[in-house]
């Protein structure tokens, strides 16, 4: 600190005069803020020491840096390899299985408690002051407490009970695959995935679902990020071919995982048939997929995921039923001719709708 003169001009307020301008000072020694000529600051002292402290800053605003070109590839890189991930592997997430929901047990029921009621309750206004009164008043109290204790556990018993007999009436309509309940929980867990899905009906023991989406070029991009080999980040442009083939990929793992995802919320299903629709193919809705999948073979007992990573695999295998096009695909680069009946009954409903 420069020299200068000074003087105190209150109690704890000093004032100098320095080569930077007037520069003032307050509080006690022990703890002292010094604002004004230079850089703020402050200190604290005792005896022949005192400790500085400048605050950060100094009245000078830093002007915000640029992200660097470097920074900014890097950005746009994690966030297209981010999409296609969500994309990929949306059938690798877990789901969560519905189970019978358990009410409450009874409300305890405390016998101190339930003294201090009745004997206030019997007690009434009877003034501190009459004795004998009051210590009747106890002893009538005293007199109903295990019969009062009794007819509350009771009560208790019965609003748990009756609160677990609505429960299980709740869990047999959802095993008996009620229309509007089962509709409901399909639609509030299918409606958080990354390609959301709509409930068409649910009739039995089957739910039909439908997956809309963009076309390839919107869903998937004109870029695929990879790794040079110096090792570099690079956002290559993907050609025609390989765009489709991350489409077909980001269908089958959509089905996957609307199909587990419904057979975990809505446990009395047996059957999932799922529609993957582009609206907007060639100006009109097109069905690019067909799946009548099975809950044995998508979410066995115990799994909380898909059994099988690929919806064309499973197929092959005898696991899943696919409708598929003449090329031996399954939907995914063209669409299935309208000529089908179930692909026809589909865009039949989503005219009406």
């Amino acid at each position: 600190m420069g020299f200068g003169v000074g003087f105190r001009v209150a109690p704890g307020v000093r004032l100098r005069a320095t080569r930077r301008g007037p520069r003032m000072s307050l509080g006690p020694r022990i703890a002292r803020v010094h604002l004004g000529g230079g850089t703020s600051a402050v200190s604290t002292g005792k005896g022949p020491i005192t400790v500085w402290q400048t605050l950060s800053g100094g009245g000078h605003t830093q002007r915000a840096q640029s992200p660097s070109p470097r920074s900014k590839k890097a950005e746009e890189w994690a966030t297209v390899q981010d999409h296609l991930d969500s994309l990929m592997t949306a059938h690798r997430q877990p789901v969560t299985r519905a189970e019978r929901p358990l009410a409450p047990p009874a409300e305890p029921v405390h016998e101190r408690t339930v003294r201090r009621e009745l004997r206030r309750e019997k007690r009434g206004s009877t003034p501190w002051w009459r004795f004998g009164e009051r210590r009747a008043a106890r002893q009538r109290a005293d007199a109903l407490l295990d019969h009062e204790v009794e007819r509350r556990r009771q009560l208790a018993e019965e609003v748990a009970a009756g609160a677990q007999r609505e429960a299980d009436a709740w869990w047999r309509a959802l095993l008996d695959n009620e229309p509007e309940l089962t509709t409901q929980r399909l639609e509030r867990a299918l409606g958080d995935h990354a390609m959301p899905a709509t409930v068409a009906a649910v009739e039995g023991s089957s739910a039909h679902l439908v997956i809309p989406v963009a076309p390839a070029e919107q869903l998937i991009g004109p870029r695929e990020p990879k790794l040079t080999e110096a090792g570099n980040l690079s956002l290559a442009r993907m050609n025609k071919t390989r765009r489709h083939e991350l489409y077909e990929a980001a269908i089958s793992s959509a089905t996957l995982a609307v199909a587990a995802e419904a057979f975990a919320v809505a446990p009395g299903l047996t059957t999932v048939d799922v529609a993957v629709v582009c609206p907007e193919f060639l100006g009109g809705p097109a069905v690019l997929l067909l799946a009548e999948l099975d809950r044995d073979e998508v979410l066995p007992d115990g799994a909380d995921r898909p059994a099988f990573d690929e919806l064309a695999a499973a197929a092959e295998a005898g696991r899943a039923t696919l409708v598929r096009d003449k090329g031996g695909r399954i939907g995914a680069l063209r669409p299935l001719s309208d000529e089908d009946p179930d692909v026809r009954a589909l865009l039949d409903v989503l005219d009406t709708e």
